[in-house]
């Protein structure tokens, strides 16, 4: 049984009235999936219950986790059921709207000038790279529509670390392209991504090339502070993203124990990737020129399967349901050298992802 099998066995669970999480992930041919369904209870994050389902905001100021009593996952599939699941979301057909940059709470004069004051700063070397965000947004006729976005974007078989959250509390899809961390034993990894485009434009631009240097340095410096080595496996990978590309690097640590702790996980947030550098006046100067609330957007969404093994995504390319909205944040990575227009672009090219998965 495939991903998309998976999810429509799931999705046929929540639209039988229960709560619910999937998570997904694929690199290649490399796909593994679990969900949870029924009255979830709270857990730890050291002690459990196991395994369960880790939701933290951009600032690590909200957190859940979340234990399901029916676990399910890509190596129990003789448990599953089928239902006519694509069918039945045929009810659900959406388009999104044909000028993404109307549904958008800034303008692309208010965003570039939110990015010369980010440079502004960087010239005084206050700051060296800055991720900044917009926010694209509009009605919601039904929440339904995530559960049909997810299963038609797991059919464009893009690789992806994300999945659907349905909860009283939080209703989101998460199309992320970037694990933001993994743990096998004492072992952790992480793949921060920076720069997006062609491939020549990725292999050729100093100002992609030393943004992914300084976020690197910067994580690297981050698992420092918990590990007792760490590492850099490959300094930049190119991934074709199909419809796009885009660069990260791969860093690992070994940690002194098998066990990572929530007071250990929580000195990696907000993560570097989606922050900037240095973190503490990135994160300053974040809050104080967006012109939304983050919430959730650029936190993690993961599963613990035990002490001993974990694996977490950055919520970006993520579509949150509330108050009869959806939000769809977009970002950018902005340093001294960047050209503003070109940024702004970058973030709708971002956004996408959510035409792709229009059914037709």
């Amino acid at each position: 049984m495939n991903i998309s099998q998976g999810f429509a066995c799931f999705a046929s669970a929540l639209l039988e009235g229960q709560e619910g999480i999937f998570f997904s992930f694929r690199e290649g041919e490399k796909e593994r999936w679990v969900f949870g369904i029924g009255k979830k209870i709270s857990a730890d994050f050291s002690t459990g219950p196991f395994p369960f389902f880790s939701l933290t905001s951009f600032l690590g100021d909200k957190k859940s986790f979340w234990h399901f009593p029916e676990w399910y996952s890509d190596e129990e599939c003789g448990k599953l059921l089928e239902k006519n699941f694509p069918q039945v979301l045929q009810n659900y057909d959406f388009s999104w709207p044909l000028d993404l940059t109307a549904c958008s709470n800034e303008t692309e004069k208010s965003f570039c000038s939110q990015i010369k004051s980010v440079q502004s700063a960087s010239e005084q070397g206050d700051i060296w790279v800055l991720n900044l965000a917009h926010e694209l947004s509009e009605e919601l006729s039904d929440e339904k529509l995530l559960l049909s976005l997810y299963h038609s974007f797991l059919e464009l078989k893009k690789n992806h670390c994300g999945g659907v959250v349905w909860t009283v509390e939080q209703k989101m899809c998460s199309m992320s392209p970037e694990v933001f961390l993994t743990q096998k034993g004492n072992i952790l990894s992480t793949f921060p991504i920076k720069g997006t485009g062609d491939r020549e434009y990725l292999e050729q631009n100093e100002k992609e090339i030393s943004e992914l240097a300084m976020v690197t340095d910067l994580l690297r410096n981050d698992l420092g502070q918990i590990a007792k080595k760490v590492w850099v496996e490959n300094e930049r990978v190119l991934v074709d993203r199909k419809s796009h590309w885009d660069a990260h690097s791969e860093i690992y640590a070994r940690l002194p124990q098998n066990n990572i702790s929530w007071e250990q996980f929580e000195m990696l947030l907000p993560a570097g990737s989606i922050s900037g550098a240095p973190k503490k006046r990135v994160v300053e100067k974040i809050l104080e020129l967006e012109n939304f609330d983050r919430d959730f957007y650029t936190g993690t969404f993961g599963v613990r399967f035990s002490p001993e093994e974990s694996i977490f995504n950055i919520l970006i390319r993520t579509l949150f349901a509330q108050d009869g909205k959806w939000r769809f944040p977009v970002g950018a990575g902005i340093t001294y050298e960047s050209d503003a227009v070109a940024e702004w672009q970058e973030t709708l090219q971002k956004a996408e992802i959510l035409r792709e998965c229009t059914r037709t």
